[in-house]
Parts: structure tokens; sequence; C-alpha cells
């Protein structure tokens, strides 16, 4: 089975259409016997759009392909409450789930993930209510529905991993982890000449869900976006770690290595071949 992974593709806020590729996409995972696709956040700037997108794609793949999707920041701005993340069903939302894959000894396990600004840098001396502070102010999250602290918003997401891990773990399998927060310091490059960056690195993910994930032996690959930076696949104590968000093709933020969407979708497709059992 190849399952594959897409992050960050900004359909509205990069002018896209997504109907349009739609066609070439399905021929690429024919072409590529890619049989399950995960989406790992920042879809749209409104659920209920994301939530439409994965219905419209779904029903044109047909059975060919199944789909799954999780929220990122992006996704939670508008059309949804925290309420509603946390309780929405869908047969393709992976949030808080453990999904077997049909013949094989692997499971996906989702989280929309969130932060708690343990990756601000080392020696930045700034305290949770500043971060707070200026998230607020400066920061697109500022509109995400949140009832509770960014710090009790991640303890939340934690308590969730954990016990989707142990299910997982429990039956013997491997694990294929998606969230759309960035779960190691790795990752994270830190600007001393850009203070703006340097806060907004709080904002990034938690090194509490890496410190979980990595002692998690069962988990085998672990996929996040958020971050508009491409990295290679980074291994560490077994564990596979996959980045390579699409990010922003715009005048302002070209983030892009072509001119074109799709070339960009197929080469930040990140793919695991699972063995069946």
């Amino acid at each position: 089975m190849r399952v594959a992974f897409s992050t960050d593709l900004h359909y509205d806020v990069n002018h896209l259409t997504a109907s349009d590729y739609f066609a070439a996409q399905a021929d690429y995972f024919q072409q590529h016997g890619i049989s399950v696709y995960v989406l790992g956040g920042d879809q749209y700037n409104d659920f209920q759009k994301t939530v439409q997108f994965v219905d419209d794609f779904q029903s044109f793949l047909g059975t060919a392909v199944k789909l799954y999707f999780i929220a990122g920041n992006h996704d939670m701005v508008s059309g949804v409450t925290y309420g509603e993340l946390e309780s929405f069903q869908h047969p393709a939302y992976l949030h808080h789930r453990v999904v077997t894959l049909p013949g094989t000894s692997y499971a996906l396990v989702g989280n929309n993930g969130w932060y708690d600004y343990t990756l601000a840098p080392l020696g930045q001396d700034k305290t949770a209510d500043e971060y707070t502070r200026w998230k607020k102010a400066f920061w697109i999250d500022s509109a995400i529905d949140s009832p509770l602290s960014d710090q009790e918003r991640m303890d939340r997401v934690l308590d969730q991993v954990r016990s989707d891990l142990a299910q997982a773990a429990t039956a013997g399998g491997r694990i294929l982890f998606v969230d759309h927060f960035v779960p190691r310091r790795d990752f994270l490059i830190y600007a001393g000449d850009r203070p703006y960056w340097n806060m907004a690195t709080a904002l990034m993910g938690s090194r509490r869900l890496g410190d979980l994930l990595a002692a998690t032996p069962a988990v085998d690959t672990v996929v996040f976006g958020h971050l508009h930076h491409r990295d290679p696949p980074l291994l560490v104590d077994g564990q596979r770690y996959l980045h390579t968000p699409l990010g922003y093709g715009l005048k302002r933020a070209w983030e892009w290595q072509s001119h074109d969407f799709l070339t960009e979708w197929k080469h930040t497709l990140m793919v695991r071949d699972i063995p069946e059992k």
C-alpha cells in the first residue's frame, strides 16, 4: 500500500480552484499506486470550505483513493468553533482518530495539534503572557476560537495523542502520525536580526509533542507542515520525520520552485510504502 501526504496547499490564498486539478491528481495517484491520501492542514481559510473540498475530491476519486484530513490553523480561522473542531464527525476527519490501514500492520493516527511556546528561541526570556499578547496583536491565529489558553489547549492535544498512540500500539502495529504543527526544534530557523519571526516561532508547535512521539517506539513516520520551508527526511532513532509543505505561490511570498501548482504538488507529495501483512 502507498500512502501519500500533502500539507499547506492554501488553495484560496494561492487563488486556485481545487477542482481544476482533480483529474490530474487522480491520474497521478493511479499511475503511482497511491490508495490513501492524507491532507495535513491549511487547505482553506475556512473549515467549511475545506470540508466541501474534501467531499468533492472524494466524490471525484470514488473508491480508488481514500481521503483523510486534519485542520491546520488556517482552516480554523473561519467557519468552525473549538468545540466543533473537537466533536466534528466525518468519515475523512482524522483528528483524534486511529484508522487501521487494511491488509497492513500500520495505523494512521491524526491530530490537528497546537502549540505551547516551547519551540521559542532558547534564552529569549519572554513570558507566556508576552507571547499571548503578541499573538493577539500580530498573528492570524488571534481569529481562531479558543476558550483555553495555548498551554491548556496543547495539554488536551497531548492527552489525545497519548491515548491514540497507546491504542494503536496495543494493536501491535506501526504508526503513521500526522498533525499540522511542528514537533521538534530541529526544523526551526532562528534569526537574531528578525525579532518578529523569533516571536512567531513560539506559535509553531510543541517540543512536548516531539518528546511524546520519540518515547513511542511504535511510531514509524511523523508528517507535519505549518513551516513554509521544505526539509529532507529526518531520521531520529528509527523514526522518520517528513516536512515538505507546498506553501505560497504569490508575488509577495514566493515559496515555490516552479510556476505551476501541479508541479509543486508532485514535488512536495510525501509518500510512504507500507508493506502488506
